[in-house]
């Protein structure tokens, strides 16, 4: 009876494991280009902001096989609504089958990643976006605090972005105001200084 539990135990283990399998996979997408099959996503997953991670790209054959001792020259577009920046990928180290570009991603949301260059010699030109049916899109890192939830580094620079302007404005404010001030202060300055004027030539005439 031992025997057979450890027996069951062992199949239910493994029949867990091919069951989790598809959900590993699908935190990366396989893409076509050329002669050559790209598996793209991020190197950690899942994504948060704030966070260090990295763009990943492994390169396969058409059977699946990892492609080594690859050259060429690889670069990734990373687009999140209407910013897009450029990075190269770069080798990753002991991994020949693997290109990597390092960013820190400070918004949470979709993200795209277009590759494009030469792999010996054939053109590159892929693209992926972040879904549930391809890699995770990028979460924010405050969902996961304990036991307080601080405000990301992404929250701090939009409440700045948005206290700015009211800065920027009550500055005016206090400079227009202290303008005015001055000038009212000249203009009073100015009339006693007629007032006082004409109060000593009257004082001459009846003398």
């Amino acid at each position: 009876m031992a025997r057979r539990s450890r027996h069951y135990s062992v199949i239910g283990l493994a029949l867990a494991l091919v069951c989790m399998l598809p959900t590993a996979i699908s935190t990366h997408e396989r893409l076509v280009a050329g002669p050559y099959r790209l598996t793209v996503g991020w190197g950690d997953e899942p994504a948060f902001t704030g966070f260090k991670n990295f763009v990943s790209v492994a390169v396969s054959d058409a059977d699946g096989k990892p492609v080594r001792d690859l050259t060429g020259n690889l670069a990734v577009e990373i687009a999140f609504g209407d910013e897009r920046r450029s990075l190269p990928l770069r080798p990753a180290f002991q991994r020949p089958d693997e290109f990597r570009a390092v960013i820190v991603p400070t918004r949470a949301g979709t993200y795209s990643f277009h590759i494009t260059g030469t792999l010996n010699g054939r053109p590159i030109d892929a693209t992926s976006t972040c879904s549930d049916r391809t890699f995770n899109c990028v979460a924010d890192a405050a969902a996961m605090a304990f036991p307080v939830q601080d405000p990301s580094t992404g929250q701090l620079a939009e409440s700045v972005s948005r206290a700015l302007p009211r800065a920027e404005r009550a500055v005016d404010t206090a400079a227009n105001a202290q303008r005015w001030a001055i000038a009212g202060f000249a203009a009073a300055v100015l009339a006693l200084v007629a007032v006082v004027g004409l109060a000593l030539r009257g004082g001459r005439k009846v003398a």
